[in-house]
């Protein structure tokens, strides 16, 4: 099968991680399922009005088309979509015509699946991650912009939202459609158990883009510091996509640098590393959808303290963690207390095994080909 995937969020040179789950779940993909990432964005000092590049990847080719941006965003706007156009003629002439289009992110991608869908009758499925439908957001997805994206969902021929909570949010803003929850994946090869801890301080682990309206750094922060007036015996490492100053100067300003340790990007087998040395992952968010980051902490054998926010009770059990709510603090510094006190009590095999058989990428990648299967026939 010859599948053209089509990523709202995808990796950039100024930005490498961004959508990055979205590749992962590509290169999951059975080697029966040949694989094109089609992109276009702006490019630096370009001489050209547009270059052409293609960049193997693990299971694909990401086909990325670099533009010289017009000044006019309009105008810039209307370039995007023809070079989409042309990229699709470049991919049919050197790789394939496509069986099918796999979006990933309804918008703004959502609108050339759609129109090539009117024009040349190509199906299309989407894959949805997007924390837009959430009741946090809905000041966000209004008018026009709501109406879109409905109209790109409810035309694919299968939704596969990362959750079921998702799946009910999209529903509850319009979208009537043929859903197939498939969960986030993770490599079961890189993330693994780690040794026993025989630290004297018990590890505890955060990894985020530490943007606080979603990930409530800030919350985290405030009560660690409650915590280290109690206890002495354990250290915070973070490990962010993205700088915060602001954070590193409250660290510094309550005295909290021995305990609180900031790590910036790290590479896969540095994060796994960092999982393999933490007793326990804490996250605190006000919004999620199915955190990548959890489905990571479950291969890695480690317990997690979440918040109950999107879909993460649907794979947080007691026997793997503790649930708090959304924006609780004395729950947060309760269950951090409970967690150094008892995270080397739990099954961190057991934890193992749930990602393994739940999460794993082969698995995952087997049931998204399975899907596109039905897609195509029907």
């Amino acid at each position: 099968m010859n599948v053209l995937h089509l990523l709202s969020w995808f990796p950039t040179p100024d930005d490498p991680t961004l959508g990055n789950f979205c590749v992962r779940m590509i290169d999951a993909l059975p080697e029966d399922c040949h694989s094109v990432i089609l992109s276009v964005c702006d490019g630096k000092n370009m001489t050209k009005s547009f270059e052409v590049k293609e960049i193997p990847g693990a299971h694909h080719t990401h086909v990325q088309i670099y533009i010289r941006p017009p000044k006019i965003n309009a105008i810039r706007k209307l370039k995007m979509l023809r070079m989409y156009q042309y990229g699709l003629k470049y991919i049919k002439k050197q790789f394939f015509n496509p069986d099918l289009i796999h979006l990933h992110v309804t918008y703004p991608l959502g609108q050339v699946a759609l129109l090539w869908k009117k024009l040349f009758g190509y199906k299309y499925v989407l894959t949805e991650h997007w924390t837009i439908y959430q009741p946090q957001n809905k000041d966000v997805l209004v008018g026009k912009l709501k109406r879109k994206i409905v109209k790109i969902a409810n035309n694919a021929e299968l939704i596969m939202p990362v959750s079921l909570d998702l799946q009910r949010c999209m529903e509850g803003h319009g979208v009537h459609n043929r859903f197939q929850v498939i969960y986030n994946l993770v490599n079961t090869d890189i993330f693994r158990l780690g040794s026993t801890q025989t630290e004297n301080k018990k590890h505890m682990l955060h990894i985020s883009t530490l943007r606080d309206e979603a990930k409530n750094f800030s919350g985290i922060l405030r009560v660690v510091e409650r915590l280290r007036q109690q206890c002495n015996d354990f250290e915070l490492h973070v490990i962010h996509d993205y700088d915060a100053p602001e954070f590193k100067v409250f660290v510094k300003e309550h005295h909290l640098d021995d305990c609180v340790i900031f790590h910036g990007k790290k590479t896969s087998a540095e994060v796994a590393e960092a999982y393999q040395q933490a007793d326990f992952f804490v996250l605190f968010s006000n919004f999620e959808n199915l955190p990548c980051v959890i489905v990571e902490a479950f291969a890695s054998g480690v317990p997690v303290l979440s918040t109950s926010v999107g879909g993460i009770a649907e794979i947080l059990s007691p026997e793997r963690g503790i649930l708090i709510p959304q924006g609780d603090e004395d729950a947060l510094l309760q269950g951090m207390i409970q967690m150094l006190d008892h995270s080397s009590e739990y099954d961190h095999q057991a934890i193992r095994d749930y990602a393994i058989k739940t999460f794993a990428a082969q698995n995952i990648g087997q049931q998204i080909f399975e899907a596109y299967k039905k897609v195509v026939i029907s």
